[in-house]
Parts: C-alpha cells; structure tokens; sequence
C-alpha cells in the first residue's frame, strides 16, 4: 500500500510503502514529529529512502531510529548547511552525520527492504545526488519529475545538462503504465508527462 502525506513550507510529499505491518518511509520532510509519531504507532519502520538531500526532504530523520539510504554523492549535504538548504532557511542542521545509521546507495542497486524489492535510478540535476525509486509499476521521483515540469537546476550541485540527460534516462526505462509519485503537487503517469510535460521534449 501506498500512503501520502504532505505538509511543511514547501508542501513536500513523504511516501509510505507498507506491507504486512511493516513500513518504508521516503522523503520525511519539515514539520514531521507528529507525523512521525502516528507512523510509529501504526507501523514498525524498517529503512527511510531519500530522494536527494534537501532540507524539506530530510528533515524528518531526525525522528527515526533506521537506516537511511542516500546515494553516494549525496552524503555531503547530511553535514552541510549550505548544500541541505537549511541556511537558506536561516536553520542548522538538526543532526549530525554520527547520529544516523547511512547507507550508501548506487545506480542500479535493488534495495530489498521488508517485502519490496525496490530499484535506485541516478538522476543527477536538481542535486548531484539526486535518484528516483522505481517499484513495480510506481516511480518516487523526487524533485526530479513533477507533473508538466521538472525541479529546478539552480540549487547547489544542481546541473541543467544532466537534468536533460536523466530525463531520458528514464525514458529509457519507463512506459506508459508507470504512476509516478513526485516530491511535490499531484501524481501523474508516465504516458500523461511523455505527452504534456514541455521538459520532455527530448531531441
């Protein structure tokens, strides 16, 4: 089952895939204690996936006692004020690096966490480290994909150039029965975004 939940400044989307009891969380972003609070009540949470390093996407681990997996080049802005955005928002990192069980994660890794079986896609442009989660039939996509857009390549490691080649990195391994579930505003599928999404005009 999947469950959504959207809240903090900037309306970001956390994810729920459970299962049997057990739950994966991706993307625990601002304003989550409460949140965090009822998921552990109802749930025993095995592992926290993120997309990219973020604030509004990671504050939240704070509250979590789990593996966290991040890709390789984004463990930097677990540390980093400047590349998380927290001084943007004039915040210091809540935790530190010491604190939280990371586990690095590559291109084309298979997470298996609980019953999922779940696929890690690099999608370097909006953060240098910034991956998509595909199971079965459902892409997590970040601030990578939206729908009819794409997330912005002006943020720190962000890289307009390598936005447009993940793109159709995913073009590559998409079709139209995939829904994707991006980081902010409504789902969508893949068939929807290969017709309307301006971004993807990829020739």
């Amino acid at each position: 089952m999947i469950e959504k939940y959207t809240g903090g400044a900037f309306e970001t989307n956390t994810y729920l895939l459970s299962s049997s009891g057990k739950c994966i969380i991706v993307d625990p972003g601002l304003d989550f204690e409460q949140t965090a609070l009822k998921i552990k009540n109802e749930y025993e949470v095995v592992a926290i996936l993120l997309t990219h390093g973020h604030i509004d996407h990671i504050d939240g681990i704070r509250y979590f006692d789990v593996p966290v997996f991040i890709h390789e080049q984004e463990l930097s802005f677990l540390e980093d004020d400047c590349r998380s955005l927290y001084r943007l928002m004039n915040l210091k990192l809540p935790f530190s690096k010491e604190q939280i069980d990371i586990r690095p994660i590559k291109d084309e890794q298979i997470l298996h966490l609980a019953d999922f079986s779940i696929r890690v896609i690099h999608t370097p442009g909006h953060t240098i480290g910034s991956v998509c989660f595909l199971w079965n039939r459902f892409l997590f996509s970040g601030d990578t994909l939206f729908k009819n857009s794409i997330g912005r390549t002006d943020f720190p490691t962000g890289d307009a150039f390598k936005m447009k080649n993940s793109l159709k990195k995913l073009a590559a391994f998409l079709d139209d029965t995939v829904k994707i579930f991006p980081g902010h505003d409504e789902a969508t599928t893949w068939k929807w975004e290969r017709k309307n999404n301006p971004y993807l005009k990829l020739k």
